[in-house]
């Protein structure tokens, strides 16, 4: 016998703020991501001095950007359990306020000069800590925002809230690519390192606070949570989703975002850095280049979403794992041929990499929230979204061990092989959950069922 509870329908402008709330979170999530790999790669030699090995250089970026994501676990491990038990939207305003004010010291960070390698040190810790905080912004504002999206149109709405991804990516480029101009980089005494690289990191910490004013005046708290909390039996959200009845549902996600991430890592991270390495582009046209793939590629996530409302979660996922294992890893080895030239070249590459190795964030949002029940939605999406972090922010250590196999260029091409396998793998050994029912907050079994 299945419990219903019976959950007011959202007004539009209650939808409207939420989705807006979820894109919003979601832009300042990603734009704190990747930070590192856009605007501070510039002023790299600020932290680290030349003397210090390429090789080793190579493994300190490493280590700014995957502190962040290592962070995040431990983030939906502590916030998911606060957004079950307290509310999405308390724990959405914390975790942002965390993100605000840890991205605004790093803004005023001293460099190697001032404090030595204690200066990256305190860049790493400052971004694990930043990275806890990030974990908790998406344990609340996306469950919430798909909560009251109308169930015939969570694709559509999911992906309006991940646009808040590729626009943040778009924005960080953009930003970076104006303060290369103004505060042109040319060594730790340049104008951007000195200070031009504090400017994107101010103004993320900037878009935080202007964050938590709309979401604290406009965004009310989830209606299906209230009433979770009103009929459920009270457990353990997190020993729930890694060991109880939702477990099946967890270690169907955590495959599937495995595969996410390895391509994400990829098309995303690693891509600024092999286009300034591998092509005939300067860091300015680099930078170019990535605004306007990143516009376009934003343009497509809502007829995504659409067509997942569509055809079905399932197959979109199945389809984005043969492209990812494919089309993105053959682009991949198309540009660790040799250096190329010509901007329209570069960018035809780079969009086929961004659609065909990040698309897959179009549909998560809804996806993930359809994998658990309303009882323990924060506490599922956030670690089924992020734990697989802990097995794929090394990808940096993994190329290094993959050098010795294949040439270092292609070994970027052999993790997106393995991204597109587990997400295929994940998408092929999950249900469709388009018409899952997330107003119910009871059943036998703990998990959703089609309304």
């Amino acid at each position: 016998m299945t419990t219903t509870t019976q959950v007011p329908a959202p007004d539009s402008a209650q939808r409207r703020a939420a989705v807006i709330g979820g894109a919003f979170g979601f832009f300042v999530d990603m734009f704190d991501v990747y930070l590192p790999t856009i605007a501070l790669a510039p002023a790299l030699s600020y932290f680290v001095p030349a003397s210090v090995p390429s090789g080793t250089k190579a493994l300190i970026t490493a280590g700014v950007f995957v502190s962040t994501l290592i962070g995040r676990p431990l983030g939906s491990l502590i916030f998911g359990r606060l957004a079950d038990r307290v509310g999405r939207r308390r724990v959405t305003l914390l975790s942002v306020a965390g993100c605000a004010i840890t991205t605004g010291v790093i803004a005023v960070l001293p460099g190697y000069a001032q404090i030595g390698l204690w200066a990256v040190a305190l860049m790493i810790t400052l971004r694990f800590v930043d990275g806890i905080f990030l974990g908790g912004e998406y344990t609340g504002a996306i469950p919430l925002a798909m909560e009251i999206a109308p169930p015939g149109r969570r694709g559509l709405y999911g992906s309006l809230v991940s646009i808040g991804f590729p626009l943040s990516y778009c924005a960080i480029s953009l930003l970076s690519f104006l303060m290369l101009h103004i505060a042109p980089a040319g060594g730790p005494h340049s104008a951007y390192a000195e200070w031009g690289w504090r400017v994107p990191f101010a103004a993320g910490a900037l878009l935080g606070v202007i964050f938590l004013i709309y979401y604290s005046r406009t965004v009310r708290e989830s209606e299906v949570w209230l009433a979770s909390v009103r009929k459920a039996k009270r457990t353990n959200p997190v020993r729930t989703v890694l060991f109880g009845s939702a477990r099946r549902s967890f270690w169907q996600v955590f495959v599937l975002m495995a595969g996410v991430w390895f391509a994400s890592n990829m098309a995303s991270g690693l891509l600024p850095s092999l286009l300034g390495s591998q092509t005939t582009l300067t860091a300015t046209q680099v930078t170019g280049t990535l605004v306007i793939a990143q516009f376009v590629h934003t343009l497509c996530f809502p007829l995504m979403g659409a067509l997942t409302d569509r055809i079905g979660r399932r197959r979109f996922f199945i389809a984005c794992g043969v492209s990812v294992g494919l089309v993105c890893a053959a682009a991949f080895a198309f540009l660790a041929e040799g250096l190329w030239s010509g901007v329209p070249l570069v960018f035809v590459l780079t969009l086929l990499i961004r659609l065909s190795g990040a698309s897959m964030f179009a549909v998560t949002p809804s996806y993930i929230c359809e994998r658990f029940p309303a009882a323990v939605r924060g506490s599922g999406f956030g670690m089924g979204y992020s734990f697989p972090l802990l097995v794929t922010a090394g990808y940096a250590y993994y190329q290094d061990w993959l050098g010795h196999i294949v040439p270092y260029a292609y070994t970027p091409v052999v993790l997106l092989v393995l991204g597109g396998l587990l997400i295929l793998t994940g998408a092929l050994i999950g249900p469709e959950t388009r018409d899952v029912d997330l107003d119910r907050v009871a059943e036998p079994d703990g998990l959703p069922r089609a309304a």
